[in-house]
């Protein structure tokens, strides 16, 4: 019970760390999951586009960045986007639509499609689906409404798209997710879409917003599906412009944009050896010293006080067996219970002879009949002597006299000593 208080600062620290890289690995575990977007920043950084992620102790500036990309989640039980004004119907100064028109800046926001259990259970069905309500309240919050939406009843769906000019790409979708073309609100553009439906759309009122429905034409899973990857790189260069240099948002956090230079909220620090001494100077001295203390107190108590440790564990075993015998013929002799003694002497002498007969497993009352019998075998009435004398110092032996304990012992020692025990 000693070492209990060791193993349990131990036990703690343990869980502490494991906590600790457990906090620190949720938010990169969803980005390689299926549904994240980690796919999407190594192939654009691939094809040449640099690519930065949100960060929140950062406020990235609109001037070092070419498009903002925003993948939007469901928030259960918010309530309407945060800032906004229901009366004169204006979005607070965090939504990125307000932020899109203030800085001139493409923003590319990605409705959301499938719950987030897809990402956890790895299988992707029907059930896993958003309601399309959801969808429509997240889109309420930016300050966008009136939306239809349609999903493909087929699996997968297959389509060429062709982004502007350029080449019909083929891309491929399951339970692919448009917006219905019927349903559209009034000044909104069409640039790519399916026979089901609309997949990009882009604002008049707000010529710097695109809204994306299907969320699997850039999201990990979605990117080995047919071409999919050319079109999320043909995408990407169509919204950022050509001959752009700056990188790509890609804003997991929603985290306000500041309109002049990116500000670290962080603190860096550069460290250096002398930085060492520090963990010695008062108060700490006083604790490394106490430890020191309490560590040779420790090791005293343990290497002086009880001595070395002994290595030879057999001699400490045989020497405790002698002790014990001692110990009891001497409390046997103060109690005046010879015979007793006599007794367990001859059964213990005889259980010896019978183990170097039958092994170790032969020192018992079965060892010590068969003994007899093999003696029996060479010299019968020897055998009968050194029995009968043996039986009686073990069964009477303490109800003896002094004299008959001497006796019957005498004609028990020459009786062993006449039968040719031989060899094993």
């Amino acid at each position: 019970m000693r070492s209990s208080p060791p193993l349990l600062f131990l036990g703690l620290l343990l869980v502490l760390a494991a906590l600790a890289i457990f906090a620190l690995s949720r938010g990169s575990d969803y980005d390689r999951s299926p549904l994240g977007n980690k796919g999407l920043e190594l192939w654009l950084q691939a094809k040449g586009i640099p690519v930065v992620r949100s960060d929140p102790h950062i406020a990235r500036a609109r001037s070092e960045i070419s498009l903002r990309i925003i993948p939007l989640s469901i928030r259960q039980g918010e309530a309407a986007a945060p800032g906004a004004n229901k009366e004169t119907g204006e979005i607070g100064p965090e939504s990125p639509v307000r932020e899109s028109n203030r800085y001139a800046l493409p923003t590319l926001i990605i409705l959301p499609k499938w719950r987030g259990s897809v990402s956890t259970e790895g299988v992707a069905s029907k059930s896993g689906l958003v309601d399309l309500s959801d969808i429509s309240g997240e889109l309420g919050r930016i300050g966008y409404s009136d939306f239809g939406f349609a999903r493909s009843e087929a699996g997968f769906e297959e389509a060429e798209m062709r982004v502007k000019t350029g080449q019909p790409i083929k891309i491929a979708l399951y339970q692919a997710q448009t917006f219905e073309r019927s349903s559209l609100p009034g000044r909104w553009e069409e640039l790519a879409g399916t026979p089901l439906g609309a997949l990009l759309l882009r604002s008049q009122d707000d010529p710097n917003v695109y809204l994306l429905s299907d969320p699997d034409l850039l999201n990990n899973h979605g990117l080995a599906l047919a071409d999919n990857a050319s079109f999320a790189v043909s995408l990407v260069t169509l919204l950022r412009k050509a001959g752009e240099t700056r990188p790509v948002y890609l804003d997991t956090s929603g985290e306000p944009l500041d309109g002049k230079k990116s500000i670290d909220e962080g603190r860096s620090y550069e460290r250096s050896a002398s930085d060492l001494k520090r963990f010695f100077a008062y108060p700490l001295s006083v604790i490394w010293g106490t430890l020191i203390l309490v560590a040779a107190i420790c090791f005293w108590r343990g290497a002086y006080r009880f001595g070395p440790p002994r290595r030879e564990a057999s001699a400490n075993i045989e020497m405790s067996k002698t002790a014990a015998i001692e110990a009891t013929a001497r409390l046997l002799r103060l109690s005046g219970n010879d015979g007793r003694m006599t007794g367990q002497f001859v059964l213990h002498l005889l259980a010896d002879k019978a183990q170097l007969f039958f092994g170790p497993g032969g020192g018992n009352e079965a060892g010590i009949e068969r003994l007899f019998k093999r003696l029996a075998r060479r010299d019968q009435a020897a055998a009968q002597a050194l029995h009968s004398s043996a039986q009686a110092l073990i069964d009477r032996g303490h109800l003896m006299t002094r004299a008959d304990l001497h006796r019957n012992l005498e004609i028990f020692r020459k009786s062993l000593g006449s039968v040719d025990l031989g060899s094993r």
